[in-house]
């Protein structure tokens, strides 16, 4: 030591310092974790910052248990399930099974389940039931949660956003009935049928419908998070059919019920329907002078015949009451119902009644009465169709049909208010939309 210069010692000691200064000032291994924590502040306004420590000090904790409790398990219902089968899969026992279908009317769905629909199942750490969830429908969800030591049962009924979609389509060669020309709109099934039910007291679309008869409409189309998740009613529809223009607007009555109107009030539904036979087509019309088929002379034909597979619905055209529901060798298995005094109908050859109906029992417009077939005196599978009127046959299509009662006088001007608007804008797209295609027939050249 003796032999080092001063100025070296001097130098090694203000090192030796230095160092000890940094290693002093590095933060410990605990300190570095805490600093990593993923805390996460939303400033909402320009103030000042708590300290580290306060920040720290204020974070919840979080429980194994807790974190994990939220997890669910999903289940889709197969061919063949039941809940029993779903609570095995999931690990539950029969007594929760029990105690979750003993809540009452609120948990019947859970006994209709079908395929393709869905559970989810929430448990704990321990494997013990927290909840259930069961969407019956995307706008209907049933929940079953554990609330302490009981359980309780509710729905969820969700909000969706309701859009107004606006559809053409033109009966053409390629699309020759309502239901074709329907589908190539990319409408469904049951949209199609609602515009069917609409229009059918005026129109038959098993004999009426002509090449470039056509339609347009407006209807509701539900979003939920940006999907949709079905559709839902016809709001306004024009149908065009052999020249004369149709026009329907729904509107609701005094008890919230959707009924549509033409636009003077009047209502569209008359007190019998055009055909009783949906989407089939006419094989033999109404004719006091035709030819029998099978027996090659002059019998009179005073219906329609309508042909359709065996077994497709027969509908009753009004309400009234059946008088007869028996079988004979002419007509096979036939139906008569009576309607009032003045009007009676008639359906032949049917392969079979429907359920309960039989003579003195009532029925309404629309209920399916029996099945299409090919009993009594026929070459293949119809319904022959007859309309009465004081006992005299009437042709079904042509016979003037009674109407059902108009809007009330005292919501004449509420209708004019609601269903103008609507009738309006309908018109105007349905304009737009033949200018467009009058445009793009014009603008074809030579290719």
């Amino acid at each position: 030591m003796e032999t080092y210069p001063k100025a070296h010692m001097t130098a090694a000691i203000v090192f030796t310092l230095s160092m000890v200064v940094i290693f002093m000032a590095l933060p410990s291994q605990e300190s570095a974790a805490l600093k990593r924590e993923p805390v996460s502040l939303k400033i909402t306004h320009a103030e000042t910052l708590p300290d580290a420590t306060e920040v720290v000090e204020t974070l919840p904790t979080i429980e194994p248990r807790q974190a994990i409790a939220d997890n669910w398990q999903t289940f889709e219902v197969r061919n063949g399930d039941n809940m029993s089968r779903i609570f095995q899969r999931a690990g539950l026992s029969a007594r929760i099974l029990h105690d979750v279908m003993s809540l009452g009317t609120d948990v019947e769905g859970l006994r209709k389940i079908l395929p393709g629909q869905k559970l989810a199942i929430q448990r704990d750490t321990d494997g013990k039931f927290l909840s259930l969830r069961y969407e019956e429908s995307p706008l209907r969800n049933l929940v079953v949660k554990l609330n302490g030591d009981t359980l309780d049962a509710f729905w969820e009924v969700v909000e969706p956003e309701v859009i107004i979609a606006f559809t053409s389509a033109e009966i053409s060669s390629r699309a020759p009935s309502l239901y074709h020309a329907g589908k190539q709109a990319g409408l469904s099934d049951n949209i199609i049928m609602e515009l069917a039910n609409i229009f059918q007291w005026d129109i038959s679309f098993a004999l009426d419908l002509r090449q470039g008869d056509g339609f347009t409409l407006m209807y509701e189309e539900y979003f939920v998070d940006g999907e949709k998740v079905r559709e839902g009613d016809i709001i306004a529809a024009h149908f065009t059919n052999m020249g004369e223009q149709y026009a329907a607007v729904a509107f609701e009555d005094d008890n919230g019920r959707r009924r549509y109107y033409a636009p003077d009030g009047s209502s569209m539904r008359k007190a019998f329907l055009r055909d009783p036979v949906h989407f089939s087509h006419v094989s033999s019309q109404f004719n006091l002078a035709r030819r029998h088929p099978i027996h090659k002379q002059v019998m009179p034909h005073r219906g329609i015949d309508y042909a359709a597979k065996r077994g497709t619905p027969v509908r009753a055209s009004g309400d009234g009451k059946v008088t007869i529901a028996r079988q004979n060798n002419a007509s096979g298995k036939y139906i008569v119902i009576q309607h009032g005094q003045q009007y009676t109908t008639k359906y032949l050859h049917l392969s079979n009644f429907a359920n309960s109906v039989r003579a003195g029992k009532r029925v309404s417009q629309g209920d399916v009465i029996g099945y299409v077939g090919s009993t009594g005196w026929a070459t293949g599978p119809h319904l022959h169709y007859e309309f009465l009127v004081n006992g005299v046959h009437r042709n079904p299509r042509t016979v003037e049909l009674p109407k059902s009662d108009p809007v009330p006088s005292t919501k004449m001007a509420e209708f004019l208010r609601v269903t103008q608007p609507l009738l309006a804008r309908l018109d105007a797209l349905t304009g737009s939309l033949q200018f467009a295609q009058r445009a793009g027939e014009g603008s074809g050249g030579e290719g």
